[in-house]
């Protein structure tokens, strides 16, 4: 896990001032090395957290024995022992690091590489003989790479954004992920576009050359997550559940591989806790050690659950707690807010950054977790109507109506999946209008700017487009970004055994009923490694997610929350009305507030400290150019239901 920066251009002293300094701001990133490589058009920065082969021969820039290829990567490639093999014949390895397979496979095999490569990545790659670089990132954008075109033509990219805000700049908002956050805590269907109107995030599962006499990126699409027709999906037999296991066993056996001290977050779910089952069962010489935060005497605490695990692997086990509810927002939240670059949905972003913070205080470089089994294996709630109406629709009414029941869904949600089943554009359009009444409180400027995206949600009824978009918008981005940051905040490299690509192409074929069955989400989970998990653990129904008592943690300093939502500062940003959000604050003060209002509380106040420690120009640009979409390559497009 490293940093890397980046420069293509004409201007050699502007490339490696730019690099140099780039260096400096991601150290953080890696305090083991670094490195740079600077030739005619083009300077590479890097610096370095050793995780595997610690020694110089990971040093990079790492060029080719030839000297036409020179490699700058982030990440972990799991399978790079069995892929030296097929490189060997052409390459002489002299090290152990996964850097030289990766450099080895791109300088052989160009980016077909990349579909060879299990792990998360990303990388840039120059070629001194045609004068081109490659970009490339992995599958789920686990590793960020950001890129911006600059006024002399040069392009500059790097793993996080501050690299790319020129000194005493003051960057300009992108006003529609502003009013997209604002409104409704969301802004993934923006694509490549970040709060920083100048800055694009380089997209997952792609890889583009660029020339450097032209400096134009044109990303090809390498990977999606795949979705089996339906006439081809199977039912969840022992056979199919021995398959799954089988693939989750190798995910998290693979990234447990580290020359440096290993450990796993535990919250008390299904997810967490069969990770750490998975660790604990492969490393029967030896403790895995486990940290975990919970919100202690709330109706959120899963101390009990987390103690069932404990129970289950005895000695093999060691659990280290922390406790959320002594967290003080005034004192933590700008920090987060700098070091994850935008502001974020919930103080769960910050009980997160404390447990990295705890876990690199005890000496551990590489965290496994439970993150993404939630999109991976359909498990958040929100899902489950989507399958309900995907099968009612499907015409396999008796299923849907026992789901329903099994789910005790309430009016709103019977409305929802009936209305999708039967005219699934009625329902996109009631959401529409849900949606668009909340811009209500943003400021007429913010709200003329927004983009309405409500045309391209996916329509309940169709499970694979709702599943893609969580994947590739709503939910899985946002938690791989706020995951790298707070982890490489620490100088942590964090890893997620459920972001296997080939834990995908075996979850992807099954039917519905391996996701849900008598309102049980994660069937398929609990049938394959049931005995990973306690009791207790396998039979909850509840989804709590990391949870932090937002009501309660603002209400605590609502002084502190006020002055800055309703200041001067916030104010003179005109991003939202101020006088409301004056009124929300009021009602918080007396805990009167609904959990919506709190929500918006929040969000102004995180937008609010952004703004300020970013110096952002909050100038509202009404953008009249769509976010980038990028089609799949029609040799790998999908087949939706």
């Amino acid at each position: 896990m490293c940093g890397i920066v980046g420069y293509l251009g004409a201007d050699a002293a502007s490339g490696r001032q730019f690099a140099e300094r780039g260096g400096r701001l991601l150290q953080h990133r890696g305090l083991d090395d670094e490195g740079v490589f600077a030739a005619d058009g083009v300077v590479l920065g890097f610096r370095r957290l050793s995780i595997v082969d610690l020694t110089a021969a990971g040093h990079q820039p790492m060029t080719s024995p030839d000297g036409r290829y020179t490699l700058i990567y982030n990440g972990e490639v799991y399978n790079h022992e069995d892929l030296r093999p097929r490189l060997s014949n052409r390459w002489q390895f002299s090290s152990r690091c996964d850097t030289e397979t990766v450099l080895a496979a791109l300088a052989q095999e160009g980016p077909a590489a990349l579909e060879r490569m299990v792990g998360m990545w990303a990388l840039a790659l120059w070629d001194a003989v045609d004068r081109r670089l490659l970009l490339s990132r992995d599958r789920y954008g686990q590793k960020p790479l950001y890129w911006r075109k600059c006024d002399d033509g040069s392009l500059r990219f790097a793993s996080e954004i501050a690299p790319l805000i020129d000194a005493g700049e003051r960057p300009k908002l992108y006003a529609p992920a502003m009013a997209e956050f604002l409104a409704v805590g969301s802004y993934g269907h923006l694509g490549e576009r970040t709060f920083f109107r100048d800055i694009r995030s380089f997209p997952p599962g792609h890889w583009a050359w660029i020339d450097n006499c032209r400096s134009e990126i044109e990303p090809r699409r390498y990977w999606r997550f795949p979705v089996c027709r339906k006439q081809d999906q199977r039912p969840l037999d022992d056979y199919a559940a021995r398959q799954f296991r089988e693939a989750f066993l190798e995910a998290v056996g693979s990234q447990m591989v580290a020359d440096v001290p290993i450990a796993a977050t535990l919250s008390g779910g299904l997810d967490s806790s069969a990770v750490v089952g998975a660790m604990a069962l492969s490393k029967s010489n030896g403790r895995i050690r486990a940290f975990t935060a919970q919100a202690r005497g709330t109706a959120y605490d899963e101390s009990s659950y987390v103690a069932a695990v404990g129970e289950l692997w005895g000695d093999r086990l060691e659990i280290e707690a922390l406790a959320v509810e002594t967290m003080s927002l005034s004192i933590l939240t700008e920090a987060v807010v700098v070091a994850q670059e935008e502001p974020f949905g919930d103080p769960s972003i910050i009980a997160h950054d404390l447990i990295t913070r705890a876990v690199r205080k005890s000496g551990i470089t590489v965290l496994l977790g439970g993150q993404g089994g939630d999109e991976l294996l359909l498990g958040y709630p929100h899902f489950s109507p989507a399958v309900v109406a995907s099968e009612l629709r499907g015409g396999r009414r008796y299923w849907a109506l026992r789901e329903m029941t099994s789910l005790g869904m309430g009016s709103g949600a019977l409305i929802r999946i009936g209305a999708s089943a039967i005219w699934p554009t009625l329902e996109r359009s009631m959401r529409r209008r849900s949606k668009l009444n909340a811009y209500h409180w943003l400021s007429p400027a913010l709200r003329e700017a927004a983009w309405d995206l409500s045309p391209h949600l996916a329509a309940l009824s169709h499970l694979d487009g709702v599943w893609l978009e969580n994947i590739e918008k709503l939910a899985l981005p946002h938690l791989v970004h706020y995951d790298d940051r707070n982890c490489m905040r620490h100088s942590i490299e964090g890893r997620m055994p459920f972001l296997d690509h080939r834990l995908a192409d075996v979850v992807a074929g099954f039917e519905p009923q391996a996701f849900l069955d008598h309102g049980r989400r994660k069937n398929l989970l609990r049938h394959a490694c049931g005995d990973l998990l306690p009791d207790i653990v396998r039979s909850r129904n509840d989804k709590i997610g990391f949870h932090t008592p937002l009501t309660e943690l603002m209400a605590a300093e609502i002084e502190w929350v006020q002055e800055l939502v309703c200041g001067e500062e916030a104010r003179a940003s005109e991003l939202f009305d101020t006088d409301w959000i004056s009124s929300r604050c009021e009602a918080l003060r007396h805990r009167a507030a609904g959990p919506a209002d709190v929500g918006r509380v929040w969000r102004a106040l995180v937008a609010t400290i952004w703004t300020r420690a970013f110096s952002v120009d909050c100038d509202v640009v009404a953008d009249r150019q769509p976010p980038l979409v990028i089609a799949a390559d029609s040799s790998r497009a999908r087949a939706f239901m």
